[in-house]
């Protein structure tokens, strides 16, 4: 869909390796080569179209937000030469894009969106060593021995972890009740702690009244808030169910909730809920808008394309910044460093990797590394003050 080259500039320094295994060092004047795949859907526009479609904004959002990037990159050296290629609609269009001789030249591809999309390339690209950064989604398993695939997006398991953690410091694993639906039951293993005492779980109805037979009174306890973790995201029906049971229940006693990210989308919940019951939500990004990078990013977005961010455009931005700069350090074998590396402080968040740990035993003749993948593990957690939710420290 679209080529950027910029000038390779002077003086330069070269990628820094890691040893003799690694990739071979690349001189000062070599180009790095990008792909962006991104789902800007041009198929389903005419020609008569006055209006961007909003299935295509966000893309284009986080196009204009690594565009930024990229400008930022190419002034301080690094030589760079970018294709963007628009997987539209449809997963046929996708199949016949991975064929392209461009994205097959690629070091790095960032992209695409869909899980399923991301999947594919990522078993490809164990064959070919290309380095695939997926920006968007967070659905774990994805990459299997494939030390080079990367995934911005923390998975349900990172957001469980966060939450465990934060709790732990703060309760005894005595004072704390998992509360899901049946259907949701294989999620509670990851809202476990992974030692010492363990979580009281507590199973409901799949459907229809979910709390007629729960009796949440042994949750409580003298002098000590209950705490209590929903791992649920879509069903606003039983996050409200709950709500009401709760306040019911606790007779003015203390009690705190954690929930996960989708609950902020919730368009019926009672925002003195939020508030009486302590809400606490896991989120995978955090936004400080007094942050004056976060503001220079405005005023220099709204400058180059007359309209405001949203998050996809610093998505774009942090994730091509984070790739951009790993190359300037370690060259191509920045995936390797990134599980040891100081964390790095985005716009949209701060990105902190971790080795996900290889699922099944591969003998040492066919194992690429002794781990999967990468995935950023940073999670927030945030809680309800002030009418809207604030890092809970």
């Amino acid at each position: 869909m679209d080529t950027i080259r910029w000038k390779p500039a002077p003086n330069a320094p070269p990628p820094i390796t890691d040893g003799p295994g690694d990739r071979p060092t690349m001189p000062s004047s070599t180009t790095y080569r990008l792909a962006l795949l991104l789902p800007f859907q041009t198929d389903q526009v005419s020609a008569q179209d006055a209006a961007v479609p909003t299935r295509s904004l966000p893309a284009l959002q986080f196009y204009a937000g690594a565009t930024l990037a990229f400008q930022r990159l190419s002034e301080s050296g690094l030589n760079l030469e970018v294709e963007v290629l628009d997987i539209r609609s449809n997963d046929s269009a996708f199949y016949q894009l991975l064929n392209h001789p461009r994205l097959q030249k690629a070091h790095v591809i960032i992209g695409p969106m869909r899980a399923s999309q991301v999947s594919v390339l990522a078993e490809r690209s164990r064959q070919t060593r290309q380095i695939v950064v997926s920006p968007e989604s967070p659905t774990m398993g994805l990459a299997r021995q494939n030390p080079d695939f990367i995934q911005i997006n923390p998975s349900l398991r990172a957001h469980g972890a966060a939450i465990v953690q934060h709790i732990l410091a703060r309760h005894r694993p005595e004072n704390v009740c998992i509360v899901a639906r049946r259907r949701e039951a294989e999620r509670i293993p990851l809202f476990q702690p992974t030692q010492g005492a363990r979580f009281t779980e507590i199973l409901t109805p799949d459907e229809g009244h979910f709390f007629d037979k729960i009796d949440f009174e042994p949750c409580f306890r003298p002098g000590q808030p209950a705490v209590f973790i929903l791992p649920t995201w879509g069903n606003q029906d039983f996050v409200m169910a709950f709500f009401r049971k709760i306040n019911a229940s606790r007779k003015g006693r203390p009690v705190i909730v954690y929930g996960l990210p989708q609950w902020r989308q919730f368009e019926n919940i009672e925002l003195e809920y939020f508030a009486d019951l302590n809400v606490h939500l896991s989120s995978a990004t955090y936004f400080d808008f007094a942050d004056p990078a976060v503001r220079a990013f405005q005023q220099a977005f709204f400058d180059a394309y007359g309209t405001a961010p949203d998050e996809e455009a610093f998505n774009g931005y942090d994730v091509v910044l984070l790739v951009g700069k790993g190359l300037q350090q370690f060259g191509l074998n920045f995936p390797q460093r990134l599980s040891t590396e100081p964390p790095f402080k985005g716009l949209r968040t701060t990105y902190r990797f971790s080795r996900v740990p290889t699922a099944e035993p591969v003998s040492n003749e066919r194992a690429l590394a002794p781990y999967d993948y990468l995935e950023n593990t940073y999670v927030h957690i945030l809680r309800f003050q002030n009418y809207r939710f604030e890092p809970a420290w």
